[in-house]
């Protein structure tokens, strides 16, 4: 089998060069272009080009314009492929709109190549399932071995909603890092956990643990200037932040694949609370689904362990005696009944995921 082809989009003639000999020596073929309108051509021209790692910015057609032509063309617009970004600023309005087009990964310059070879392989690995999965489809339209090219519709949805859930989250630590990497994976730990306890099946559980840490991807679409202020919010500010569970709704409601629709309704709702007081629509009750009510209770455990510029951390101890006595600001009214039972009865489990996974 031919090696995939990786399309190297850049103005600059330095970076061309070095990405060039890197991406070779990860045994991927590859082709260069100094501007958007050169890669357009030989996107078009060549159809066993499927990785494309652009720049964002560029003088004439930007990466954005490129990947737009691409998707509205109707000789590209259906061709397997990965769009890679590279970018030297965190322009959010233009990340989602290019997350909105396709685009698969986003990469800060100067670029640590460590995270650019793991993002060029797990591309390579999209294309070549894509591929079987559309030799599949072509034998079972032909009526040929129809027996051996059955796939398991779940496993194909987690699998591509597992892919879609790290390009957000990928996008989102780029971006907009207040949290840890290793505070993502926990959240979703925890979740998983609490969802066991509570009866949900291995499948809905891993569904759960994909979810949950996505709960506050809109934050993307929140400007920094008050995301990351160290004070007090001013009013105006606390509503802009705010908004964010409904930025991150608006992102990932863009799949309708099963585990990302959940992701999509946890980000709406993560700050509800159970008592009614929280946002954005003030819900209620059941009116919350419970998804966003186990991810609410894990990510307030985790705040309250983890140490912050504006407070130390606490012990476990400390932390469950808040959540389920209250302390003034936290209330046991916040959470929902059963969840609450779920999570103290998983008391040493919450300990040990945190213990095991610190930052």
């Amino acid at each position: 089998m031919n090696k995939l082809k990786v399309l190297v989009v850049d103005d600059e003639p330095d970076i061309r060069l070095e990405l060039n000999d890197f991406v070779q020596e990860l045994d991927f073929d590859c082709m260069l272009a100094g501007n958007g309108e050169e890669a357009l051509s030989m996107f078009k021209a060549d159809d066993s080009i499927h990785i494309v790692l652009s720049d964002l910015t560029m003088p004439g057609m930007t990466g954005l314009q490129l990947l737009e032509r691409i998707v509205k063309d109707e000789g590209t617009r259906d061709r397997i492929r990965r769009f890679i970004f590279m970018t030297g600023n965190g322009d959010t309005r233009a990340v989602i709109d290019a997350m909105r087009l396709g685009a698969s990964e986003f990469m800060l310059k100067p670029m640590d190549l460590d995270l650019l070879e793991n993002i060029l392989v797990d591309a390579r690995e999209h294309v070549l399932t894509e591929r079987f999965k559309m030799l599949n489809e072509q034998a079972r339209d032909a009526k040929l071995a129809a027996s051996e090219v059955e796939i398991s519709s779940l496993n194909r949805d987690i699998k591509k909603a597992y892919g879609e859930a790290l390009s957000c989250l990928a996008r989102a630590a780029e971006y907009k890092d207040p949290e840890t990497g290793a505070h993502i994976n926990r959240i979703g730990a925890y979740a998983a956990k609490l969802a066991g306890e509570l009866g949900w099946s291995r499948e809905q559980c891993e569904m759960l643990r994909l979810a949950a840490p996505l709960h506050d991807v809109g934050k993307v679409a929140t400007p920094d200037a008050v995301l990351l202020k160290q004070g007090p919010l001013t009013d105006d500010e606390f509503a802009t932040m705010r908004k964010h569970p409904e930025y991150g709704h608006e992102v990932l409601s863009m799949s309708d694949y099963p585990v990302m629709a959940m992701a999509a309704r946890i980000a709406l709702n993560h700050h509800e609370r159970w008592d009614g007081g929280g946002y954005p629509r003030g819900l209620k009750g059941n009116e919350i689904p419970i998804e966003a009510s186990i991810t609410t209770l894990v990510d307030v455990y985790d705040a309250l362990r983890s140490a912050r510029p504006y407070k130390p951390a606490m012990t476990h101890e400390q932390a469950m005696n808040i959540i389920l006595e209250g302390d003034g600001r936290t209330d046991p009214k916040h959470f929902r009944p059963d969840v609450l039972e779920a999570f103290k009865n998983a008391n040493d489990a919450m300990n040990h995921i945190f213990e095991t996974m610190a930052d």
